[in-house]
């Protein structure tokens, strides 16, 4: 493994594009392996440097990053793009996140059947305008930074956000006017936007035919949801000894008056009040946590460590997250598609991880530990036996008191969704199917 950084992608845009932007921010030189055959994918999963077998892959400082969110997480500390302090990297990670919630929308369009195109371009169009850029808006009023006055990784991607909505809706930024003009004028990025950079072009019908050849693609609140891992957390960082308050939405207007308080910074929940903070996106909510009562590595390697496994794990609970929400239809097909990833993709990650140690990273309890028992839990609800195999991952659960508490009837860890749960989050969401 050579000294200068080297990315491992498809020649396109993708998850790879906000990993590129962040580099030539932090005027990192990079070199890319461009793939363009099944053969060269096959060779990364024999050569066993894609902890689940996907790209994005980076390789930086000895390691082989995966897992965007990591990737870039990695990046932003390295070189101080990731606020000063605990609370202006809260607020850092929930602008980062509600960025790559909006550009992961217009990202799947080139994989979107031609039917679906206009309406879900209608969806992003209108989430942009009424949901993100009015946050943007405001936060950026009064300086041309979006926290701490001065340069961070939301920054960055602030700014690649916006060129791409410009691309797909022009003149969109008009009624934004701090944000259309607060480009900026570091000269990486100008170097970076000029033709000729590793900056790549739109989507092509090239780029889609490459990647689905690749990898072989065919297209085919009282409850647990997003808040289940923030409790289980909460727990393992015995925050409150006694438990956490929660208030349970069961209506609309409950769910309204958080929207016209403002305390919703994308008009989404979950939403944690904690020192003085309105805390919003799950994975912000987290890293916020983690951060705070030392779950989170004791160095940036560590960190690394512990995003890449963290991602894994809610990559893989989302999948069973969703499933009260599918079409009873599709459901056995889900099941064995999670069945399918979880003992082939994720779980031997952690059985060989936790080999030799019962935490996954550094000797010590950290987010992703708390994240594997979580995880492993579900596994087993839904497919009981389902850990027989990966003897390290079933014979680790935590001795921890606070989770032991945790895990007993009456805590406030909640039961699996039922037909109340899924009634009440569609009404409260004015979800129609």
């Amino acid at each position: 493994m050579s000294g200068k950084v080297v990315l491992y992608y498809f020649n396109g845009r993708g998850r790879m594009e906000s990993v590129r932007w962040l580099l030539a921010a932090a005027e990192v030189e990079f070199d890319e392996v461009l793939l363009t055959s099944r053969d060269q994918y096959e060779k990364l999963l024999a050569d066993g440097v894609l902890m689940y077998e996907q790209v994005p892959m980076v390789e930086m400082d000895g390691m082989h990053l995966v897992q965007t969110k990591a990737i870039l997480k990695y990046i932003a500390e390295k070189y101080n793009l990731n606020g000063k302090d605990i609370k202006e990297r809260a607020m850092v990670n929930m602008y980062s996140e509600g960025l790559i919630d909006l550009m992961e929308m217009i990202m799947i369009l080139p994989f979107t059947p031609p039917a679906d195109v206009k309406t879900k371009l209608q969806t992003i169009e209108t989430k942009a305008t009424g949901r993100y850029l009015p946050v943007f808006e405001k936060a950026v009023s009064g300086s041309i930074f979006l926290v701490g006055g001065q340069l961070s990784c939301a920054d960055v991607q602030l700014m690649e956000c916006s060129l791409m909505l410009e691309e797909k809706f022009p003149g969109i930024l008009a009624q934004f006017p701090n944000i259309k003009g607060r480009m900026s004028k570091k000269p990486a990025i100008e170097r970076f936007l000029q033709p000729g950079s590793q900056r790549k072009p739109q989507p092509d019908d090239v780029y889609v035919k490459t990647v689905m050849e690749v990898l072989n693609m065919k297209f085919y609140s009282n409850g647990r949801g997003r808040m289940e891992s923030v409790r289980w957390l909460l727990a393992a960082a015995e925050v409150e000894v006694g438990g956490f308050d929660e208030v349970l939405l069961t209506s609309r207007d409950q769910y309204e008056k958080l929207v016209a308080d403002g305390v919703l910074m994308y008009e989404q929940v979950p939403m944690v009040e904690m020192d003085g903070m309105h805390l919003v996106q799950t994975k912000a909510i987290l890293k916020y946590i983690a951060e705070k009562y030392n779950l989170n590595g004791k160095d940036i390697k560590e960190r690394a460590m512990v995003n890449m496994y963290s991602e894994g794990l809610i990559d893989l609970m989302e999948m069973i997250m969703i499933l009260p929400f599918t079409p009873p239809a599709d459901v056995k097909t889900k099941l064995q598609t999670i069945e399918t990833k979880a003992t082939g993709r994720y779980l031997p990650v952690f059985e060989k991880a936790v080999s030799g140690s019962i935490f996954l990273v550094g000797g010590q309890l950290s987010c992703a530990d708390v994240q594997l028992m979580e995880c492993s839990l579900m596994l087993e609800e839904k497919f009981p036996g389902i850990l027989a195999q990966f003897p390290n991952i079933k014979g680790r659960m935590s001795k921890k008191p606070a989770i032991e508490r945790f895990l007993q009837p009456g805590s406030q860890r909640k039961p699996q969704p039922d037909d109340v749960y899924v009634k009440t989050v569609k009404e409260v969401f004015n979800i129609k199917v």
